[in-house]
């Protein structure tokens, strides 16, 4: 058996502070350690149950994060950004199952440790089909449309109800829980790593059992995109297939997972490229 792991550093336990997600940050490296740490673990947990070949993407921020010389054999990585559909480069019908560990809540949610979705500079909130979407949603839905189901998610505790609406057959497992924006609660790494086993184990049993379903949304897809600057949507107007329908807020139609991601990052990559513009007029 395959299996896909695509791992943000947000969710994951230890990580309390924004100073350790960037590597220009004071505790970057102390983030960048505990992601090698549970990416090396999954991996062995997945190895364990009897999949041959696991493909860890390496999906926060410049995607670089986690330390190739400690991943096991039997592993892959990819690495680097920007690439494209991000979060789940390279992820096909090829792969058994999906596992998505680290995620964090999407933009909005209460609590939610350092919530956003895609690009919390650019996007105030991004709407599928009346769902507001977080990264889980998208890259869930994302993989629905290459038939493979998504197993495990593992993160932020407020994001167990999302998955738990939308996949039922998703075992959700709580690596730390939100306070505010910036705060966190998270048990030991050894209890952390017990609670990852179990739910693991679950996980394959329920996809050997057939009960893992690829994630599905009705065609085609309604997303309405909420950027946080008006500039930014005064130049979006250009953008093709994109309906500006008030200051802030976009109406776009996908027919697959695969385009309405690409539109999102093409907005991200721009939405990037106007901050940049701001900061260079003096």
């Amino acid at each position: 058996m395959k299996a896909y792991v695509s791992i943000d550093i947000e969710g994951l336990p230890g990580i309390a502070s924004i100073t350790m997600v960037t590597p220009t940050r004071s505790q970057y490296s102390r983030g960048s350690k505990i992601m090698t740490s549970i990416a090396k673990e999954i991996a062995n947990l997945l190895f364990e149950n009897g999949f041959e070949r696991v493909v860890i993407a390496d999906s926060h921020g410049y995607m670089t994060n986690i330390d190739y010389l400690e991943m096991p054999r039997g592993t892959s990585i990819i690495q680097g950004y920007p690439r494209p559909y991000s979060m789940v480069y390279g992820l096909d019908k090829d792969f058994d199952a999906a596992l998505f560990i680290g995620y964090h809540t999407a933009a909005g949610t209460i609590h939610g440790f350092l919530d956003h979705t895609m690009s919390g500079r650019v996007f105030h909130e991004i709407i599928v089909n009346g769902i507001r979407a977080s990264e889980y949603l998208l890259n869930a839905l994302y993989a629905g449309e290459k038939n493979v189901p998504v197993i495990l998610v593992a993160g932020d505790e407020y994001l167990r109800s999302d998955v738990q609406k939308h996949t039922p057959w998703t075992v959700f497992i709580d690596l730390k829980k939100g306070i505010t924006r910036y705060a966190a609660r998270f048990d030991s790494y050894e209890e952390v790593i017990d609670k990852l086993r179990k739910g693991v184990q679950i996980a394959i049993n329920r996809l050997k059992r057939g009960e893992a379903k690829p994630y599905t949304l009705d065609k085609p897809y309604q997303a309405i995109i909420r950027v946080r600057d008006t500039l930014l949507a005064d130049v979006l107007e250009i953008v093709e297939g994109l309906k500006r329908i008030d200051a802030y807020s976009f109406e776009y139609i996908a027919e697959s997972a695969s385009q309405l991601l690409a539109k999102i990052e093409e907005i991200s990559f721009i939405g990037y490229g106007v901050d940049a513009l701001k900061n260079i007029i003096r």
